[in-house]
């Protein structure tokens, strides 16, 4: 029984496979089947790369029709691949190009220049990530080793393909795969850190990390959190068909209760596009500086009077330490212009920053600069430089000071002003908004167990 390729859609549907099955495909024709004798037939996987492989051969209508029914087994159809076709994963390494990869895979640079050129209008190949897996198809069945396809996934949910057509030239296609977003809302006590409880409760690590940064203008987490502080969290994940975790969606909502004090904050979307945070009140988390522009850091050293560690005597500390270790990434507290960057007496290498007519931040005894030159812009978060112990330090630290006009004040306490409020249809739009988070959320942790740190649910 043979099956044309237009007609192996329908026949994996009429099986129950659908046309998104996964086929792994034998990594030689050749390969034997212990039972049989014969070729091995494939198998079901949910492996991306295998995708790649198996939609690069499927999806044109004019590859070779020996697609040769091996059995069905429990509903499941389990169709040959065509003898002679070899395929090659690699993966994208540092200071790679879409055509050097083509050429290391045995491609001669013509036809790897044919085949890229055809990516154009849907894949920009100098986009490549460092462990993104590139499929290439070969044809060997006519005895030479001709390409059939290169075939990637810009995204999760997206491949493209530039595939030879008949008359040797090279067309390119994408398809998409639909994936499932599901709402996660989870809720839990802080007992040693927000980072460890959280992740402990089962949130992930790039929420918690993007939670930190987003408190990181209203909350000192060497101060403020205290065991049975609470948290709570919502936000999505998308699911690929069978099931696996493809990406992690916004955080939608999150809080933090610290005593008497609880901090909210709600992902919305105004009218002209800008995504931002904002509290119930509907005004914007951000602050105009950080508190805290080191991760990681532990206060160490507080403004105001004390007995320097190298001098011996007792003088006034006009900024805060935070200890951390050499070579932490220290950022922008907010946005500015470069005033100073290069080596001043105690400071060692310091980067002033001047954020307006009256602001300014300064940041010492880092042990390298990024790079940057006297007048660069930087956005608020942006790297400048890394945790050293140059100048007059005992050790590796950051040495953080606020100034307004030109004096020094205490980066703790000052009163900084926050960013934008919603106002007429964006509010009202904003509160809707709240209330229908907030009533997702109860819905979520109402029905999940509770676990020893927290509660988490998928809807």
């Amino acid at each position: 029984m043979r099956i044309a390729p237009f007609g192996v859609l329908s026949f994996l549907a009429l099986a129950g496979l659908g046309a998104g099955a996964v086929l792994l495909l034998p990594e030689s024709p050749h390969q034997a089947d212990a039972a049989t004798g014969g070729p091995a037939a494939p198998t079901l996987r949910s492996d991306l790369r295998e995708q790649i492989a198996y939609d690069a051969l499927l999806a044109a209508p004019d590859e070779p029709a020996d697609w040769v029914l091996a059995g069905i087994a429990e509903g499941l159809a389990r169709p040959q691949v065509p003898r002679g076709t070899e395929r090659r994963v690699v993966e994208v390494t540092e200071g790679d190009t879409l055509t050097g990869l083509l050429a290391e895979a045995g491609i001669a640079g013509d036809e790897a220049h044919a085949a890229v050129a055809a990516l154009d209008g849907l894949y920009d190949p100098t986009r490549l990530r460092i462990g993104q897996p590139v499929t290439v198809t070969f044809d060997r069945s006519g005895g030479e080793r001709v390409l059939k396809a290169v075939s990637l996934m810009p995204e999760v949910d997206r491949t493209v393909t530039a595939r030879r057509m008949p008359d040797g030239d090279f067309r390119s296609s994408e398809a998409e795969r639909v994936l499932e977003s599901r709402p996660i809302g989870i809720a839990g006590e802080i007992d040693s850190s927000l980072y460890a409880d959280a992740t402990a409760a089962g949130v992930p690590d790039a929420v918690v990390l993007s939670l930190l940064k987003t408190w990181a203008y209203s909350v000192d987490f060497q101060r403020d959190l205290q065991p049975g502080d609470r948290f709570a969290v919502l936000f999505s994940q998308d699911h690929s068909p069978d099931g696996s975790v493809a990406r992690l969606g916004p955080v939608e909502m999150a809080r933090l209760e610290l005593g008497d004090k609880t901090l909210t904050m709600y992902r919305f979307e105004s009218r002209d596009g800008t995504v931002d945070y904002y509290d119930r009140d509907g005004t914007s988390v951000q602050r105009l500086l950080l508190r805290t522009p080191v991760d990681g850091a532990r206060l160490t050293s507080r403004f105001g009077a004390r007995r320097h560690p190298v001098l011996g005597y007792t003088r006034m500390h006009r900024g805060v330490d935070f200890g951390a270790s050499s070579g932490t990434p220290i950022y922008a507290a907010g946005d500015g212009t470069v005033e100073l960057i290069g080596t001043q007496r105690g400071y060692g290498r310091v980067i002033r920053l001047q954020h307006n007519g009256r602001l300014s931040t300064a940041y010492a005894h880092m042990s390298r600069f990024a790079r940057l030159k006297k007048g660069a812009r930087v956005k608020q978060g942006e790297v400048i430089g890394y945790v050293g112990s140059s100048g007059m330090a005992t050790g590796p630290h950051l040495h953080y000071e606020v100034l307004v006009a030109g004096a020094q004040v205490n980066p703790l306490s000052v009163d900084l002003p926050t960013g934008t409020t919603l106002a007429g249809r964006d509010r009202t739009e904003f509160k809707r908004r709240v209330e229908a988070i907030d009533r997702q959320f109860r819905q979520l942790t109402e029905e999940a167990p509770v676990a020893s740190v927290g509660r988490r649910v998928d809807g």
